[in-house]
């Protein structure tokens, strides 16, 4: 799938939904994008976490070294 136009054309398009969608149908729309956003901020949390628990795992397996010489 290409992505053709960027940003701009994402938004004409949900205007476009907006105006044709119902109420409860727009709302729902905007609980599953806000849903879909915290899910994308979490996980990049959560690989944030794991990128530091392996560095300080690297760390003091390098300074168990050190302390062996």
């Amino acid at each position: 799938m290409t992505h053709y136009g960027g940003r701009a054309v994402h938004g004409m398009l949900l205007e476009r939904m907006f105006d044709i969608l119902d109420e409860d149908q727009v709302q729902q729309l905007m609980i599953r994008m806000i849903e879909s956003s915290i899910k994308a901020k979490q996980q990049h949390i959560d690989m944030m976490q794991y990128k530091i628990e392996t560095y300080k795992m690297a760390r003091d397996m390098l300074q168990a070294e050190m302390k062996n010489k």
